[in-house]
């Protein structure tokens, strides 16, 4: 009878603990609801950024973005950067060609997106975009969050080429305090922007028309960006490139078409003043 009580006893103890234990929250925060404004969309409200961009043959060029809301109709809202001039910031570039709509846990973007110039150098065309979903407080981690695709046809030094493009946006979590810029920012969703090109040519070869690879199917364009709650976009990090196929390069040395086989570059926004009404 004595042994029944202690593990009576045992039992009820390890009930308690493990009901007690169920409380804690032990969910991966990249994978649950994170309420809150994480881009403050009141007129003039402004972010001032430093910004860093470096390519593949020159140094670092340091410049400043200074991005501010400037217009609020509904709840549509447009922005601008450095008194509607151009925008240093990759991010900026692509956040002021087009309109932005918010909701309880989402942001989505309409508009057109332009390519960096080392990869304009190469192929240049505008992409029409529409619903893209820039971050999603309830997502789960590593889910995409749109996508957006077509096919370009477009004459290049007479040769017709044919470009497929896909843009996709992506959850990359969320940290509940997160050292960015050398400043310490709470609630901070993480979200990314992918561009990625296929670019095919269409040659005749002994009179019969042949498609070759200009660029493989590869991500030209990769936007991280890190978004602070109350306080909108605090840090964005970009890398773009290209590279060429060797067929192509054989192609445009024999047609004495001068194209650099490949391109990269890097910009960073930090975040460095803001001002965000209550």
């Amino acid at each position: 009878m004595k042994s029944f009580k202690l593990l009576f006893l045992f039992l009820f103890t390890s009930l308690l603990i493990t009901s007690c234990s169920s409380d804690d929250d032990n969910t991966d925060p990249g994978e649950i609801s994170q309420p809150g404004n994480y881009f403050p969309s009141s007129l003039n409200n402004y972010w001032n950024f430093d910004v860093i961009n470096t390519d593949n043959t020159n140094e670092p060029v340091v410049s400043t973005d200074s991005l501010y809301v400037a217009s609020e109709t509904g709840s549509v809202f447009t922005l601008e950067v450095n008194d509607n001039m151009v925008a240093n910031g990759t991010m900026d570039s692509f956040l002021i060609n087009g309109s932005l709509t918010p909701s309880e846990n989402n942001l989505i973007f309409s508009g057109t997106l332009e390519l960096p110039e080392e990869i304009s150098d190469f192929v240049d065309f505008e992409i029409n975009l529409s619903n893209v979903v820039l971050y999603d407080t309830e997502a789960a981690l590593g889910a995409e969050l749109s996508s957006n695709s077509s096919t370009i046809e477009q004459d290049f030094n007479g040769i017709p080429i044919t470009i497929n493009y896909e843009l996709t946006t992506n959850a990359l979590g969320f940290s509940e305090s997160m050292s960015l810029n050398g400043e310490m920012y709470s609630n901070v969703i993480t979200s990314d922007i992918k561009l990625n090109l296929n670019v095919t040519a269409t040659i005749e070869v002994f009179g019969n028309p042949t498609t070759i690879a200009i660029l493989e199917s590869q991500d030209v364009l990769s936007i991280t960006n890190y978004y602070a709650q109350a306080i909108g976009l605090v840090r964005s990090e970009s890398e773009s490139s290209y590279e060429i196929s060797a067929v192509a390069i054989t192609l445009f040395n024999e047609l004495e078409i001068d194209v650099p086989p490949s391109g990269s570059g890097s910009n960073v926004q930090e975040l460095s003043d803001y001002f965000v009404a209550e």
